[in-house]
């Protein structure tokens, strides 16, 4: 979810008829091959220059990278959460700003993603290990970027409670998301439906449990602040507008030319997130 949405190579055109043909001799293979392959980040961004006090976290059995600045800041704790195929360093434009405002920063590097172990994970892993960390460190803000913002969202009905949440760019539901990945790949259809079963049999529930409309009209106790750019080709604008319509207490950022990603570092954005966290924030007006 880390990256715009690719053009149709030469190499794509010429996966697609194979993956079909092996869907109709081994699909039971195809399926299980599939769902790990979704479920495995990319580490090509790096680790990157995270800086901080280091340290390691246990969390649910697994040990975290992570780090902390201005540790005892008296405002609180403010969380940040990467993306999917991140790292917490992709968070840092944000570290800065919330230290000279008090708070005490914590970022992490989420199961399987940059320095911390594994190699395959799921929303709903993610969101349960945020859910750990709210646990652990009581953060007053969460900050969170793509699929780690979903994932965080969920961690809210896990019993997460921040008193101010900014979510950069959320893929609101998982089908689409899925949808994406399947297309990336050349699943067919009929794939595609298998896939969505093998992840509620992971669940253990049905797939709306992880669409974030869902949740959304019982969480008017959080303020929350979207942003998202109207050009974003990873996720689309129009996702965000419906969660933002559901969730009282909710307002929306628009931005132009920001694309998934650099929604996460433009300077004004993160300037309107540190005064919507710093108390400023119902002078942020809804929309832009």
């Amino acid at each position: 979810m880390e990256s715009a949405r690719p053009q149709t190579s030469t190499n794509v055109r010429f996966i697609v008829p194979v993956v079909r043909m092996l869907e109709r001799v081994a699909p039971a293979w195809v399926e299980a091959r599939a769902f790990r392959l979704w479920g495995r980040p990319s580490r090509n961004a790096g680790k990157g220059h995270v800086g901080g006090r280091a340290f390691r976290l246990e969390v649910s059995g697994v040990t975290l990278a992570a780090w902390e600045w201005n540790a005892g800041g008296a405002r609180g704790t403010a969380l940040l959460v990467h993306g999917w195929s991140g790292n917490a360093s992709q968070m840092s434009s944000f570290v800065e700003p919330l230290v000279g405002l008090g708070f005490h920063v914590v970022a992490v590097d989420l199961p399987a993603h940059g320095a911390s172990p594994g190699d395959f994970a799921t929303v709903l892993s993610l969101g349960l290990t945020v859910a750990a960390l709210a646990t652990r460190f009581r953060p007053r803000v969460i900050i969170a970027h793509s699929l780690g913002a979903t994932a965080t969202t969920y961690a809210l009905t896990k019993g997460a409670r921040p008193e101010r949440l900014v979510l950069l760019a959320p893929p609101v539901q998982l089908p689409p998301y899925l949808k994406h990945f399947a297309d990336q790949v050349g699943l067919s259809g009929a794939m595609q439906a298998r896939l969505i079963k093998r992840v509620e049999a992971m669940l253990g529930q049905p797939i709306s449990e992880l669409d974030l409309r869902t949740h959304a009209p019982t969480l008017g106790d959080v303020a929350a602040l979207v942003v998202h750019d109207r050009a974003d080709a990873v996720v689309p604008v129009a996702s965000s507008r419906e969660l933002v319509e559901r969730w009282p207490g909710a307002q929306l950022m628009e931005t132009e030319g920001l694309s998934h990603d650099r929604v996460r570092r433009e300077k004004s954005v993160v300037a309107r997130v540190v005064a919507f966290v710093g108390d400023e924030g119902t002078q942020v007006s809804a929309r832009r």
